[in-house]
């Protein structure tokens, strides 16, 4: 099941957008439904493209700014097998555009091999698997932190 959330501003100031592309941040955010526990971080190359994580009953609803800076906007309902490479290897995750607030989503278990490999190492890139979209990185500092403390809230 895909839950689409749309997050009203994910970061209000440039200050605060330039520091969540250097480490992942966690915390209470404000949504369609009230207030929701994130997992974010922005790419380095990109700091409008985020990547997004919430938790609900042990699964993780993950949103990508996939399509930022592409050349062609999303068809809507468009799905696309991203991937997320390591340096050690990559893992993939099918994901459906979400017109609602123009991110790519998806949702995995809490317990995925992705949520562990997005715990360490230094970077991730990310892109589709057909290269229709750019690829963007971003960095991993503080990543282990921010999705602890988004497990912890999972309920």
């Amino acid at each position: 099941m895909i839950r689409a959330l749309a997050l009203l501003p994910l970061l209000a100031t440039p200050a605060l957008a330039q520091e969540a592309c250097t480490t992942w941040t966690a915390g209470m955010m404000d949504d369609e439904g009230g207030q929701v526990f994130t997992a974010q971080a922005c790419a380095t190359d990109r700091p409008d493209a985020y990547l997004v994580l919430n938790c609900f009953g042990g699964e993780i609803f993950m949103r990508y700014d996939l399509a930022m800076g592409a050349e062609r906007s999303p068809d809507q309902s468009e799905e696309r097998d991203v991937v997320f490479r390591f340096a050690d290897g990559e893992e993939r995750l099918h994901m459906l555009y979400q017109d609602m607030d123009g991110m790519f989503a998806g949702d995995l278990a809490a317990d995925a091999p992705l949520i562990d490999r997005l715990r360490s190492g230094a970077e991730v890139r990310i892109t589709d698997a057909d290269g229709v979209y750019p690829i963007h990185t971003i960095g991993l500092d503080g990543s282990s932190t921010a999705l602890d403390q988004l497990l912890a809230q999972c309920d």
